[in-house]
């Protein structure tokens, strides 16, 4: 059994963490986050500009719908107007306005199907532009969540060949001298073992007192906890 596979073990620990975060940080990561969201706002801008398609068609086939049915008025009226049926010069002029009336009434009915035809055209040329830039914008986070899964797993891989190195270490480690180590890592993280060098322990911030030091030099043990820092000192 030996006790400095501990560093071993604090080491690997330590390359595991700047792997997750590693992994966490991802350039592709953020690029596919900002493309999604940029895809939402596309697909929103795109679904409001046919809303408003369905709306200005709906609106131009009401208008024609319209002028259709004034203009079968009109052309009834033009009937009973030349069929001699009417014969009053009064009830004539009458008809003639009516008609002349319903004549300006389909002339404005198909300005504004008109309008709204133009209008509906125009839409959908924004709305033709608009799905080739989602389509695009698709096959990029098609491609950036391929490039991140083929990142994620060669990074997985590099954890799990540490995991076994690591699972090997701790299996041949004294019981008492891991759980040590694995209470203390959340306080201590990479610096948990450090080595009594230069007649100190490395973790301590100021010189040890001279006591601790002797108690130190003196131990017939390896691992030994500082008094000072609580950390655990390899010798």
């Amino acid at each position: 059994m030996n006790h400095h596979d501990i560093l071993e073990v604090q080491r690997l620990d330590v390359e595991t963490a700047q792997l997750l975060h590693q992994r966490t940080a991802l350039q592709q990561r953020q690029e596919l986050a900002d493309a999604q969201l940029e895809q939402q706002d596309k697909s929103t801008e795109l679904e409001e500009h046919k809303l408003a398609q369905i709306e200005v068609m709906t609106r131009q086939k009401r208008y024609e719908d319209e002028a259709q049915i004034v203009a079968s008025k009109i052309e009834a009226d033009e009937v009973r107007l030349y069929s001699g049926e009417i014969s009053g010069v009064r009830d004539l002029q009458a008809l003639q306005q009516e008609i002349a009336s319903l004549r300006n009434r389909q002339g404005g009915l198909e300005d504004e199907a008109l309008s709204a035809m133009e209008a509906a055209e125009s839409l959908a040329i924004e709305v033709s532009e608009l799905s080739a830039e989602v389509a695009l914008i698709e096959q990029r986070i098609a491609a950036l969540t391929a490039d991140l899964g083929s990142a994620e797993a060669k990074i997985d891989s590099q954890l799990a060949t540490i995991h076994a190195a690591k699972a090997t270490l701790e299996a041949s480690l004294d019981g008492k001298l891991l759980a040590d180590y694995q209470r203390l890592r959340p306080t201590f993280g990479s610096a948990t073992v450090v080595r009594f060098e230069h007649g100190k322990c490395v973790g301590c911030p100021s010189m040890m007192p001279a006591m601790e030091v002797d108690r130190m030099k003196r131990a017939t043990s390896d691992v030994l906890a500082c008094d000072e820092c609580g950390r655990i000192v390899l010798l």
